[in-house]
């Protein structure tokens, strides 16, 4: 009566490992679902920032797919530890009625004592036997399946920590390309105010020595017309003043001289 009550204990085990388990994997899909949500807006900033600037838009766009396949692997190992938790539950139950049965065939033995019956609890045993083994080896694989589905978590809080920084990144640098644009303009204009006084004051020097060369010119053939104008005013004053008169012989009667012939003709 003593195992009977033993084995009556171990079958109210698998209960609440049952009821965990199912607390286990609707929590477990909840962050799973939650992660693929809050991916979701960080894929459409990607897809902006990639149509507003093309050259960043490719590393940005690697990290978001690098983020949905760590996103998927999260589900595969949280589907994968679900399965493994369920097939626990199972072979705990096989190990309770397994371990039921050979209490049954035990108090059968005690009272019965016949060869039918001890080879009942030994086939009772060696069933409890192998149902031990695959709870013992599917425990571990629980314990396998927990911690790569821990490692799956951690990967993509790491990877989602990444796509914010790549997110970061790439608006401090659409504001650093902003900002360049702003400064270059300021350093154009001040560059093209100081162009354009300095060239202002070289092209007054030049303008002055124009100035001064062509009045040079100027003078110097003013001076030469002026002096033409003296001269030609000479040579015409000397034309209409009156010259002292010949002496010469005065010419005798008779026959005029032929140039004065010739005069008169």
């Amino acid at each position: 009566m003593a195992v009977a009550k033993k084995k009556t204990a171990a079958k109210r085990g698998p209960k609440p490992g049952a009821k965990r388990t199912a607390k286990k994997s609707v929590a477990r899909k909840t962050p799973a679902k939650k992660t693929t949500a809050k991916k979701a807006p960080a894929k459409k900033a990607a897809a902006k920032k990639a149509a507003a600037k093309k050259a960043p838009g490719r590393p940005r766009a690697a990290a978001t797919v690098t983020a949905s396949a760590v996103n998927t692997a999260v589900v595969s190992a949280a589907k994968k530890l679900d399965k493994v938790e369920a097939d626990l539950v199972k072979a705990q139950a096989k190990l309770d009625a397994a371990a039921a049965k050979k209490a049954t065939a035990k108090t059968k033995v005690a009272t019965v004592k016949s060869a039918a019956a001890k080879r009942a609890l030994d086939t009772a045993i060696a069933q409890e036997k192998a149902a031990k083994e695959a709870v013992a080896k599917l425990k571990q694989a629980v314990k396998a399946a927990k911690f790569d589905h821990k490692v799956a978590e951690i990967e993509a809080q790491a990877e989602e920590l990444k796509a914010k920084v790549e997110l970061k990144a790439a608006e401090f640098e659409m504001n650093l390309t902003a900002k360049q644009e702003e400064d270059l303009a300021k350093e154009i204009a001040k560059f093209e105010s100081k162009w354009r006084q300095a060239r202002v004051r070289k092209d007054a020097k030049k303008l002055k020595a124009f100035r001064a060369k062509e009045e040079a010119k100027s003078k110097a053939a003013a001076r030469k017309i002026k002096a033409k104008v003296k001269s030609l005013a000479k040579k015409e004053a000397a034309k209409q003043k009156p010259g002292p008169k010949k002496r010469g012989r005065r010419p005798g009667p008779g026959r005029p001289p032929k140039a004065k012939a010739a005069a008169a003709s």
